[in-house]
């Protein structure tokens, strides 16, 4: 699984690096570039080059670096394994999410999408399929600390994890697929409204739901302090 991560890692990396030396040589020493955005797309805060053009691809080696750590350091490391769909695709589909952000910086810092109405829409609309895609694969994770929708119920009951998970995968794919559609054809503040009500709704709705299998499932786990 570590093998296949580093794979399907190394397009975005690249591209990401790309992007940014591409930034760093096309705009001049001591030069601001926007770092941050708001919801409607224009830059809202400033900063260096380094940071501009080197936070991001220092992000994007240690998410590589964390991801390959995971199935070592999680006590359920076994289950991590059993769940390499769900993990390649977070691992993959981040760095791409990664690769949008550094384009929008780079690509506003040398001027290029000024005809653009809402730039902003290039990071959202990555992270809505990244949403929706992670919620089809979500089902196929097993218990474990580290990747999933893990609350204490999910962790205390096989069952629990499994319903929750099938259920909550669902919500993400419909609430992703949703959000991507008014990042295409809506204003970027209306998309990245409806993207925050969905990513509400469908934590609530999962957290009621392992809440409500956890206390139907006879084999759950309980934890009770030993008395003296």
């Amino acid at each position: 699984m570590i093998r296949k991560g580093f794979l399907y890692a190394l397009p975005p990396i690249i591209l990401t690096l790309a992007l940014s030396i591409w930034g760093w040589i096309g705009v001049g020493d001591g030069a601001q570039v926007p770092v941050h955005f708001g919801l409607d797309g224009a830059p809202d805060r400033m900063g260096g080059k380094l940071e501009g053009f080197m936070l991001l691809p220092a992000v994007a080696l240690a998410l590589c670096g964390l991801f390959a750590l995971m199935p070592l350091i999680d006590p359920r490391g076994d289950n991590l394994r059993r769940s390499a769909p769900a993990v390649l695709t977070a691992w993959a589909g981040v760095l791409w999410v990664l690769v949008a952000a550094q384009a929008l910086i780079t690509l506003t810092a040398l001027g290029h999408l000024q005809t653009l109405e809402n730039p902003g829409v290039l990071v959202g609309f990555a992270s809505t399929v990244l949403i929706a895609v992670l919620g089809n694969v979500l089902s196929k994770t097993r218990p474990n600390w580290l990747i999933g929708i893990r609350t204490p119920w999910t962790l205390s009951s096989d069952k629990s994890w499994d319903v929750t998970h099938r259920w909550g995968g669902r919500l993400m794919t419909l609430g992703g697929s949703v959000s991507a559609l008014c990042f295409l054809f809506a204003p970027t503040e209306i998309a990245f409204t409806v993207l925050g009500v969905n990513v509400s709704v469908v934590f609530g709705i999962s957290l009621v739901l392992s809440y409500w299998v956890w206390k139907t499932d006879p084999d759950r786990e309980v934890y009770s302090a030993a008395s003296d």
